[in-house]
């Protein structure tokens, strides 16, 4: 059974054990001017030993403000105006300074969406372990450190300790911040988007250790997450959130199987789907993934073969530094005119570093790396400074993190005013409106400054400043993932009405292969700096694959399943080999040989 718009989900009070985490009727405002603007209303559910709530709802919908009450955590200016938070029997509002801090990290631990901006970039991983043990009175030797890195399966835990977070990748710097989480044996886990950053490899692992543990350690785990795959795989019950109130609250198979509230079909509507050739038919705005694709094949697709591209590469390679291993070894690749190519592939395959070479953040070292759209031409393997004005005004980098690319003290309108005026030699205030109402906003938005946004819109801002250049080509870096299925779909939309309008081509890099299989055209898998696949998206995602491939599609979550992938320990039982495999249609696998 399925409730709706109330706070808790059915349960069964003869025989349920009590529960370890309960919030009844929570509500929470926060301080604007004068005004008071409530953020949570009237939340309440419980969770008990062993299981796991799915906490999912857009941006400001109030989620992560719920899960943070968990640790007596509130946000500057935040008033409870009423309702109680308890955790293993205390109210954890009622606590005195040192109830609150045995609480945190003792009672209840918090796993953070960015574990690298968690942990201190200038102390060693080992310590901070340790750091984590001392603050609970936990033995803190090197042998239970030790212990801590092998549970969250790191492999060589005497070297990994001895490294700084810089030395790390993004998934072992997640299961470092786990273990430190889990370091005093906590009986509450709150992760907050613990996965966004990761690939599906990586993801597929953390959120099985992350099941292993709560199960071994008995912990009643919160999951805060826009991504529905990753809830429907994790969580026994799911609650939405929409203006600070749960709308919805069902366990989780009956939730996917039968949503009660227009919202919560909203969200799963927005889901695109992996699954299915053009990712998904639900609208992303003016225009659906499926007619996206219908027009690119007829007319506005990108060009056939003989057609010349905007970019070639050959045998490029990148590296940071002499005597490095290089980032990305030999690739070779094109872009078509008003063509979207995306590159997937694991932490540290090399995808973003192609990325940035291409926007000329960094130096390609050899190979052949050129742009030509028939006006404007040059050597990409130059840095941004040694390029003409042309080729730097013509190729144009989308960040992937609006929030640290936005000056927090300039208003949104100098953000797009100061591309306007290099790249143009003029600047006005109707312009930058012009630009803000073809990404979405409006000439309004221009006073604002980032803070005064979510963070759909920041990323929106950060696409205008971009299209200020006039550019042929878009690089977008990861530009969706920590946006919210509903935002992402509003996003992915505006891309592509821009490169039917503009014709546009693009460099898409991002680890979600559902939205892949949606907006691109051919996809390239990269994994220890090679291409190992490339080819038109559906026969990538039709196979045959080469294995690294197979691994990647099948590591993906699709919203409602609710068993997680097995991905064993991440061991490529392969090598390569020379030459590469013709598939047909443009199909290309690099050769493998049994390791």
């Amino acid at each position: 059974m399925t409730h709706t718009d109330t706070g808790t989900a059915p349960a069964d009070t003869a025989t349920a054990p009590d529960p370890i985490v309960r919030v009844d009727d929570l509500a929470v405002s926060y301080a604007a001017g004068r005004r008071t603007v409530p953020v949570v209303r009237g939340v309440s559910f419980a969770i008990e030993q062993g299981r796991t709530l799915g906490l999912v709802g857009e941006s400001g919908s109030g989620k992560s403000t719920v899960a943070r009450t968990l640790l007596a955590h509130l946000r500057a200016g935040s008033t409870i105006e009423r309702g109680t938070v308890r955790v293993d029997g205390a109210d954890v509002f009622a606590l005195s300074p040192a109830g609150r801090r045995a609480l945190r990290g003792g009672t209840a631990s918090v796993v953070a969406q960015n574990a690298g901006q968690a942990l201190t970039p200038s102390m060693r991983v080992g310590e901070q372990i340790r750091e984590a043990l001392r603050a609970h009175g936990e033995p803190d030797g090197p042998e239970r450190v030790a212990e801590l890195v092998r549970l969250v399966r790191l492999p060589d835990p005497d070297a990994i300790v001895r490294r700084y977070p810089h030395q790390l990748s993004g998934g072992q710097q997640q299961r470092i911040a786990i273990a430190m989480a889990v370091a005093a044996r906590p009986r509450v886990l709150v992760l907050d988007e613990p996965t966004t950053a990761l690939d599906v490899v990586t993801q597929a692992a953390v959120l099985d250790l992350i099941a292993d543990l709560g199960r071994e350690l008995g912990m009643a785990v919160l999951l805060v997450s826009h991504d529905l795959g990753v809830v429907s795989a994790m969580a026994d019950e799911i609650a939405v959130m929409r203006d600070g109130e749960v709308v919805e609250h069902a366990a989780t198979a009956a939730l996917f199987a039968a949503p009660q509230h227009e919202y919560t079909r909203a969200l799963l509507a927005a889901v695109p789907d992996g699954r299915r050739p053009g990712g998904t038919a639900h609208p992303l705005g003016s225009v659906t993934v499926s007619e996206t694709l219908a027009a690119r094949a007829t007319g506005t697709a990108p060009p056939g073969p003989h057609v010349r591209p905007v970019v070639t590469a050959e045998d490029l390679v990148i590296r940071y530094g002499r005597g490095l291993p290089a980032a990305v070894a030999g690739v070779s690749f094109t872009i078509a005119p008003r063509e979207t190519l995306a590159v997937v592939g694991e932490s540290g395959s090399g995808k973003s570093t192609l990325a940035t070479a291409l926007a000329g953040l960094v130096p390609a070292e050899s190979g052949t790396f050129t742009f030509d759209d028939g006006t404007t031409s040059g050597d990409l393997r130059e840095p941004i400074a040694g390029r003409s004005p042309d080729l730097r005004r013509a190729v144009q980098l989308v960040f992937q993190n609006a929030d640290t690319s936005l000056n927090p003290r300039r208003t949104v309108g100098a953000a797009i005013a100061r591309p306007l005026k290099l790249f143009t030699g003029s600047t006005s205030r109707e312009r930058v409106g012009e630009l803000l109402t073809q990404v979405g906003l409006g000439p309004e938005f221009a006073s604002r400054l980032p803070a005064q946004l979510s963070g759909g819109q920041r990323q929106r801002v950060g696409i205008a400043r971009a299209l200020a250049a006039e550019p042929r080509l878009v690089v977008a870096d990861e530009i969706t993932t920590a946006l919210d299925v509903q935002v992402q779909a509003g996003i992915l939309s505006l891309l592509a009405d821009l490169q039917r309008e503009r014709g546009l081509s693009c460099l898409f890099i991002s680890h979600d292969l559902a939205v892949v299989r949606g907006v691109a055209d051919r996809v390239a898998v990269m994994t220890g700096g090679q291409i190992v696949e490339i080819g038109p998206t559906e026969r990538v995602f039709g196979g045959p694959n080469h294995p690294y491939t197979s691994t990647l599609l099948a590591a993906t979550l699709e919203p409602g399943s609710t068993v997680l992938p097995d991905v064993g320990d991440g061991v490529p039982r392969w090598r390569h080999a020379a030459g590469w495999t013709d598939r047909g249609d443009g199909h290309h696998t690099r050769n493998w040989e049994d390791a």
